[in-house]
């Protein structure tokens, strides 16, 4: 059986600063009561943080990764982080780390008061937006070191740097969920051109999602959401249409309709045009002829 693993809190209230100082490869460290820096941290040497082990983090905190790839779970999703990679993570956060390559390094902000992260957001950032992230962390670096200290100014540029981050996830959001509107838009046009080619001879749902490469109940979902319709509203409506162009300008008896619309029997196709359409096929042609 498994050795249960027990859960570490990840604080910096039960780390020794002093030894933290002394080891270079830690990168540069800022500390003060609002917020601890860290600028090229190496992660495969933090003693606070250790493969395998479970951790519950204590204080919020903002880590951007800049060099190397990390595979890690946060409250249960597994993540892979690599230069790029920005992670704003709450407080009670369960973070675990199961793989961290050797070259591993983050910049990361450890806020120790008065900062309200309400959810864990994880995102790949783009080149231009990490290097605005980092000046406004060098600049929360170089006004920390000015006396008198501005806490005012350092509490700002804090939340500027969430806030900031907060927007990169809504615009990736809102550019997955434009992204997923046009991709239902376009396979949408591509169904209805299928149906237009084929709905003399194919009435089913399956049909249509075999040539899409989807499956029946993703293209039946995509289909209403793009037109707010069923799938089977579109192939009957082409149905329909073809059938009533048979019968205004070939005059054609049903059960020859029904065998050129690939239906079972003339029987079939009369109910079918008739729940569609609220007249029979004769009653269709009669007034078509007037």
């Amino acid at each position: 059986m498994e050795k249960a693993r027990s859960l570490n809190p990840f604080s910096m209230e039960s780390i020794d600063l002093e030894e933290l100082y002394q080891q270079p490869q830690q990168g540069r460290i800022m500390v003060n009561d609002d917020v601890v820096l860290v600028i090229g941290g190496h992660i495969q040497h933090t003693r606070f943080l250790e493969e395998g082990k479970i951790y519950q983090i204590v204080e919020p905190r903002l880590v951007l990764a800049i060099k190397g790839n990390a595979d890690i779970c946060v409250n249960l999703q597994d993540c892979h982080l690599e230069k790029g990679s920005v992670m704003l993570l709450p407080s009670d956060t369960i973070l675990e780390a199961k793989a961290i390559s050797t070259d591993a390094r983050v910049v990361a902000v450890v806020f120790r008061e008065g900062m309200d992260i309400p959810e864990e957001t994880i995102l790949s950032a783009s080149p231009e937006e990490c290097d605005r992230i980092l000046r406004m962390v060098y600049l929360t670096w170089d006004i920390m070191q000015l006396k008198p200290y501005r806490r005012k100014t350092i509490q700002h540029l804090l939340q500027s740097v969430v806030s900031d981050v907060l927007y990169i996830k809504d615009i990736e959001e809102k550019n997955v969920i434009h992204s997923h509107t046009a991709r239902a838009h376009e396979l949408f046009i591509q169904f209805k051109r299928l149906v237009h080619r084929n709905c003399t001879r194919e009435h089913s749902i399956p049909f249509y999602a075999e040539q899409m490469h989807v499956t029946p109940h993703h293209l039946s979902a995509t289909i209403k959401k793009a037109s707010g319709q069923s799938v089977m509203y579109w192939i009957n409506r082409a149905t329909v249409q073809e059938a009533k162009i048979l019968l205004k300008t070939n005059g054609a008896m049903g059960y020859e309709i029904a065998y050129r619309l690939n239906f079972p029997s003339a029987s079939a196709f009369s109910k079918f045009f008739k729940r569609e359409t609220g007249l029979t096929p004769r009653m269709y042609q009669e007034r078509a002829g007037r």
